[in-house]
């Protein structure tokens, strides 16, 4: 880049050349809901382990910045959310992905809920996988789910000391096989049809 001609007064004038060099340094954030790959993103794009990465939320326990190169950081957060929903079903839906901590919410209820899930949305999941009756035409009811519960928990063996059937542990592998996909391909929001 040529400036004017430059003089000192009194003096002849003189051409300077000027070289700028500009340094582009990108600086990008990645937000998002807890245990929905943010950390996992960031190791695949920059083709190391850079971040910590886990399968449940609260991983990221603080801001972190990893450089990809000389040009371009990249910031890691915690997952965020809202501190109340005002739809309960927006929280169990979170709980059921596992954005929600498995510590803070009573899994056996979870489970529960998973069933009733799967037996409105995709009713042969659970036979499928587990090799146990689904659900009579008209079973949305609780007795019903906790019934599926019992058929898990028996065709898996989930026992307690004392030969006592162990919901709970039922419960978390049914969780467990619905946050990994064995249960298939499933979805648990449509688009509307308008």
């Amino acid at each position: 880049m040529q400036a004017p001609k430059y003089a000192q007064p009194g003096q002849p004038a003189k051409e300077l050349n000027l070289l700028l060099e500009l340094k582009v340094i990108a600086d990008v954030g990645l937000v998002g809901f807890p245990n929905v790959g943010k950390s996992t993103f960031i190791n695949s794009f920059a083709g190391k382990a850079c971040a910590k990465t886990g399968n449940k939320p609260g991983v990221t326990k603080g801001k972190q910045w990893i450089r990809l190169n000389k040009n371009v950081e990249l910031l890691d957060t915690p997952g965020i959310l809202w501190p109340k929903f005002e739809d309960q079903t927006v929280g169990l839906k979170l709980a059921m992905i596992g954005s929600i901590k498995d510590d803070i919410i009573n899994t056996t209820e979870l489970g529960v809920e998973v069933i009733r899930f799967l037996a409105k949305e995709y009713p042969e999941a659970l036979p499928k996988r587990y090799g146990i009756e689904g659900f009579p035409e008209d079973g949305e009811g609780v007795k019903t789910a906790v019934d599926l519960l019992t058929g898990i928990a028996e065709k898996k063996n989930c026992r307690k000391q004392g030969n006592e059937l162990d919901y709970s542990k039922a419960a978390i592998l049914l969780i467990d096989d619905f946050r990994s996909g064995k249960l298939g391909k499933l979805t648990l929001e449509l688009p509307s049809e308008e």
